[in-house]
């Protein structure tokens, strides 16, 4: 039987394009010294990186060109492996209760915040912390009686195990602890939360200002006045899942503002950074204080974004610094000519002359950011491979984002890309691009997703091959993994294997300490493939006297910490 040729997209043709210039340049590490330039950063940029804030001065430690552990081999077993002289805790599992009114922790964590206990007195306590942790969606397996049909029950108690918790934490001796604490709280599709921004009030939320709940909340980051900013992903098939619950779907898909520190804070949903599937939320200043954040959409043939705040940032006033995200600018990435193009109904006479048909596509601000997708394909945004987790280097300031695959495309492998805006400066307009790192056998990953840099301006990864059935990935692969790869020297983009995840599980959310002693880092969805409770696929973290797999928090020991400049 004759197969149809796989559709090249304009993202592979620009990506055939850049591999051609990288053969040009001779090797991986010839082309990336032409932007591997330090650049100063200031403390409060530091901690907006996904992590802790770090404690040494980046720009005097030198690079690592080889990881700092033994790589480990692929495997299938159910269990988490690290290599020799590294240790890990459960902590923080689905299921256990962590606040003085009883309420437990949610499903499916993904994102883990780290917000040091005195963070906001100036300190960077590395053994004392509030953790936001997001739980991205419930398994009706594992939660609320495993009925065939959905219950009113059984629905009830999936939208109080999804969205964020806040969970403080301390460690005492070698072990780290859950501690009651009146900040330790849920945030879930019930909560009330207020809109924000242009579609505020408007006629595609249906006249709303204050809405019910967070869903979907995958990846996430941290703002520099200590809030979480919890990414609403898969959001629309609720409507259905929970019809009859009062669920509406144009109430979520947005990037929330929780402060872990004040649990009266109301949450904040920022629609001027525009509705889509949002990964995560890396945030950093401009040259001029106001604040960036770069998002990815993640869905196969789908883009990349940044919103620039209107105001600047005034780390002296932390009630202003709440309110900076409720205006700004959103724009889309453009890699054919590396710009970012502006979505601004009033402002781009595109978004005026789109059209569905013979009927306008827009007809204002909040209908472009409650379609950012279709605004985005409409000003020639270019549509890569799901765009997941994007990170901020701590000594370059460039920007890394990982695309996960694209099997409309033929790519089950995917790739690690990289830009540097033009000036270094995150408020910039055009950028230059290439690729860090392509996922396959030849490099023994796939399918990278969640990122985090340590101090030295090393990259870890997890991976999320998932879905994906029969395709060459699992023949090599093994289960989910964790990779480091050094950004600088002769092994740029090359990857080794620290960590491996139990069976059918993604490793997400990675998260050091400012120390660098533990990193944090959530085990999601550990046997969701099991076809029934009598044929479970994995018991990880099960229960004494149990064999229910439940998804948890982890924190590894073992690392030396980061040396002091």
């Amino acid at each position: 039987m004759t197969q149809s040729p796989v559709e090249t997209s304009v993202w592979h043709r620009l990506l055939s394009r850049q591999l051609t210039r990288r053969s040009a340049l001779g090797t991986v590490a010839g082309a990336a010294a032409a932007v591997s330039l330090p650049v100063a950063f200031s403390d409060a940029q530091a901690t907006a990186n996904n992590g802790a804030p770090v404690t040494p001065d980046t720009q005097k430690l030198q690079p690592r060109a080889f990881p700092p552990f033994t790589p480990i081999e692929p495997t299938a077993a159910d269990a988490l492996t690290l290599p020799r002289g590294y240790r890990y805790q459960v902590l923080a599992p689905w299921g256990e209760t962590f606040t003085p009114d009883g309420r437990t922790l949610g499903f499916n964590h993904d994102f883990v915040g780290y917000f040091p206990i005195d963070m906001l007195q100036g300190g960077k306590s590395s053994t004392e912390a509030l953790l936001t942790i997001n739980h991205e969606y419930a398994n009706p397996m594992f939660v609320g009686g495993d009925t065939k049909e959905r219950t009113a029950k059984q629905i009830q108690a999936e939208m109080q195990d999804v969205g964020v918790s806040v969970v403080r934490v301390r460690k005492e001796g070698r072990e780290w602890k859950v501690v009651m604490d009146p900040r330790n709280r849920r945030i879930d599709a019930f909560t009330p939360i207020e809109l924000t921004g242009p579609v505020r009030g408007s006629a595609v939320v249906k006249g709303a200002t204050m809405v019910k709940g967070s869903v979907g909340n995958c990846s996430g980051g941290q703002t520099p006045w200590g809030t979480l900013l919890t990414c609403e992903e898969n959001v629309d098939g609720y409507q259905k899942a929970w019809a009859g619950s009062g669920y509406e779907a144009m109430h979520q898909g947005w990037v929330t503002e929780i402060d872990p520190f004040d649990p009266a804070w109301t949450p904040k949903k920022r629609t001027g950074m525009g509705r889509f599937r949002h990964e995560n939320a890396a945030v950093t200043l401009a040259r001029d204080g106001r604040v960036v954040a770069y998002m990815g959409d993640d869905m196969q043939d789908s883009c990349i974004y940044k919103f620039i705040s209107r105001d600047r940032y005034n780390p002296a006033d932390r009630n202003a610094s709440r309110d900076l995200l409720a205006d700004g600018d959103l724009y889309v990435a453009n890699f054919g000519n590396g710009s970012w193009v502006l979505l601004d109904y009033a402002r781009n006479k595109k978004l005026q002359e789109a059209k569905a048909g013979d009927k306008p596509l827009f007809t204002s601000q909040a209908e472009v950011l409650a379609d950012a997708r279709a605004a985005a394909l409409a000003v020639g945004g270019t549509p890569v491979d799901r765009p997941e987790d994007i990170e901020i280097h701590p000594r370059t300031g460039d920007l890394y984002a990982a695309l996960t695959n694209n099997s409309r495309h033929g790519n089950f492998f995917g790739q690690i890309i990289r830009w540097t805006e033009k000036d270094r400066d995150p408020a910039a307009t055009t950028f230059l691009w290439e690729v860090f790192a392509y996922g396959g056998p030849q490099s023994g990953f796939a399918s990278p997703d969640n990122l985090v840099f340590d101090p030295y301006g090393n990259l870890w990864m997890v991976t999320d091959n998932s879905d994906l059935g029969t395709n060459p990935i699992k023949a090599y692969h093994g289960n989910n993994a964790m990779f480091f790869f050094p950004t600088e020297g002769p092994n740029t983009g090359k990857a080794y294997r620290f960590a491996v995840g139990p069976v059918d599980a993604e490793l997400t959310g990675p998260v050091f300490s400012p120390d660098g002693k533990t990193l944090f880092v959530a085990v999601q969805h550990p046997g969701e493939d099991s076809e029934s409770l009598d044929k479970l696929t994995s018991t990880f973290a099960a229960k004494e006297g149990t064999r229910i797999p439940r998804p948890t928090l982890v924190a590894i020991e073992g690392f030396p910490g980061w040396r002091q400049a």
